[in-house]
């Protein structure tokens, strides 16, 4: 009863945007129907691309920031066994779309360990699944000119996808920056509308 309340309560919360008043809004817009069924527990496995390419300070800092978010009921770490593991990092070279910097993709897992994609409008409209592939391109950031704030905002928000979160980009009501706007922002921690996301998927039990 006592959740209840409260996410009643912040749903009907409002937030001050200039002259404007809008309510707080945990739609599939935001926030994904779907989450992994491992719970808030998200092991963590690196490909040896992340190294190859450098990245592991981005992945290092996406952990760190998320797991500081307070009230969320969420524990990011990494593991060394990429079958058990509710994340998996690649860097890829090109290999992702146009203008596409990083790409965040669902997947079931069987009991003999066989993957099988689901879909993002699954995923979406509430699916649940067991792992989540994230791709973080290497040659269209450096193409780009990515600064190391600007990797560490594209890291954070593939990862926030795997937690279920959804972008949050309208304008003018989501005025600034945030970890789950798409584009080439600079950005090294989630905003306090990304945390507030996050705590509402992911309450402490």
């Amino acid at each position: 009863m006592k959740k209840k309340r409260v996410a009643l309560l912040a749903t009907m919360s409002l937030l001050l945007l200039g002259a404007t008043m809008v309510s707080a809004d945990y739609s599939s817009n935001h926030v994904l129907g779907g989450k992994n069924r491992n719970g808030g527990v998200f092991k963590y496995w690196i490909d040896s691309s992340v190294t190859s390419y450098g990245y592991g300070a981005s992945i290092t800092n996406a952990k760190n920031s998320w797991n500081a978010v307070p009230n969320a009921g969420i524990l990011l770490y990494e593991t060394s066994n990429a079958d058990d593991s509710q994340i998996k990092y690649y860097v890829t070279d090109n290999e992702l779309g146009s203008g596409v910097f990083g790409a965040a993709d669902f997947w079931n897992r069987s009991s003999s360990g066989t993957l099988s994609a689901v879909s993002a409008a699954s995923v979406i409209s509430g699916t649940n699944f067991d792992m989540t592939r994230i791709r973080l391109d290497h040659g269209r950031m450096s193409s780009a000119s990515y600064t190391s704030a600007q990797r560490n905002h594209n890291t954070g928000h593939e990862t926030g996808h795997a937690m279920s979160l959804h972008h949050f980009e309208l304008s003018p009501a989501h005025s600034g920056n945030h970890w789950m706007k798409s584009g080439q922002i600079s950005l090294n921690s989630p905003s306090s509308q990304d945390a507030d996301h996050l705590v509402w998927k992911w309450p402490v039990p």
